[in-house]
């Protein structure tokens, strides 16, 4: 660490009064609350106060002055058990940690705390916009064709879907998630009309959970924005979803095309059958071999002028005598408990 002394700006015979109001004067200098979002002063908050804990405290003080004196930058202060909540009170710095879950206990897990909550402080009071967040969302090829509605979670604080940042419990005591999200968080409700879901504070602390209508055919790397579902703010934030096609590892794109295997049994490929590849419908015809192509047009990517899905069958010769088996047994079990 950079020697403390110079880091709140006292000589080295600095009192406790002097090191509290050099503290204090730098702390609020570079307070989150009059910086938010500047990195800069996040560190330099950080740098002033673990100085300060050091030189308030007469043994760690005094490991300093013996050993790390000569050589600043090799000195490692311990700050895992430092009191900082007594801290943040000689420098009058007042944070309503119950609020939001607790006062992180060690390390700098407090700054990143304390800043982040300023940030969402001034985002809460409306002087600061919403964050927004973008997130992927998985789909199957099934579902990018087709169309289908599919569950994300916001990955940090955000707008309560179920009251829609009123805070306020919805009419009929219950109510859905779906976007277009036109929402500015309110202060907490009184708790007969308080929303069940977040308190009556028009924010998910952790997170929500959206539902998200994937339209039909849409195209992979697709962003759709839920308006005003992020993070509380003055606008809210959006949510972004990423569509994201999960194909297995066999699968290859040509184009719009998307080509792969598709295993079945033997007795599946000589008697026909309708199996499922990623939540599409394939029809095999009756007296399929192995290495037989079916080309199903129009279930690859895209819209209109879609590609094609081509899927070449392979036979699974041990899972279709593992099935054959298994399924004599269960006759054969199943027969004698009626007998």
């Amino acid at each position: 660490m950079r020697d403390p002394y110079e880091v709140l700006g006292v000589p080295r015979d600095a009192d406790a009064d002097e090191l509290k109001a050099a503290y204090r004067r730098q702390a609020m200098r570079y307070h989150p609350d009059r910086n938010p979002g500047d990195k800069e002063a996040e560190e330099r908050f950080k740098e002033v106060s673990e100085a300060y804990a050091v030189l308030r405290d007469p043994e760690a003080r005094a490991r300093y002055d013996r050993y790390g004196a000569s050589d600043p930058g090799a000195f490692r202060p311990d700050v895992s058990s430092v009191d900082w909540q007594t801290i943040f009170r000689e420098a009058d710095i007042k944070i309503d940690w119950d609020a939001r879950g607790g006062m992180p206990s060690s390390g700098s897990a407090i700054f990143d705390a304390l800043f982040g909550i300023m940030t969402g402080m001034l985002r809460g009071a409306g002087l600061f916009p919403g964050q927004s967040y973008q997130v992927p969302l998985p789909l199957t090829l099934g579902e990018l064709r087709s169309g289908t509605v599919k569950r994300l979670q916001v990955p940090g604080p955000s707008v309560c879907p179920t009251c829609q940042g009123t805070g306020r419990a919805p009419d009929g005591g219950g109510a859905s998630a779906p976007g277009p999200f036109e929402v500015a968080p309110q202060g907490a409700q009184p708790a007969a009309v308080a929303c069940p879901a977040c308190g009556g504070r028009g924010v998910r602390r952790g997170g929500a959970r959206l539902d998200v209508r994937v339209p039909a055919g849409a195209a992979p790397g697709t962003k759709l924005r839920l308006k005003g579902a992020g993070g509380p703010g003055n606008p809210p934030g959006d949510v972004y979803a990423e569509l994201t096609l999960q194909l297995p590892p066999t699968a290859r794109v040509v184009g719009q095309d998307v080509h792969d295997t598709l295993t079945l049994t033997p007795l599946e490929a000589r008697r026909g059958t309708t199996a499922d590849y990623q939540r599409v419908a394939v029809r095999v015809p009756p007296g399929s071999r192995a290495g037989t192509t079916l080309t199903l047009p129009g279930q690859g990517l895209g819209r209109g002028q879609a590609g094609a899905l081509v899927l070449t069958l392979e036979l699974d010769w041990l899972g279709g005598a593992t099935r054959l088996v298994g399924d004599w047994f269960r006759k054969l079990v199943g027969g004698g408990g009626t007998s």
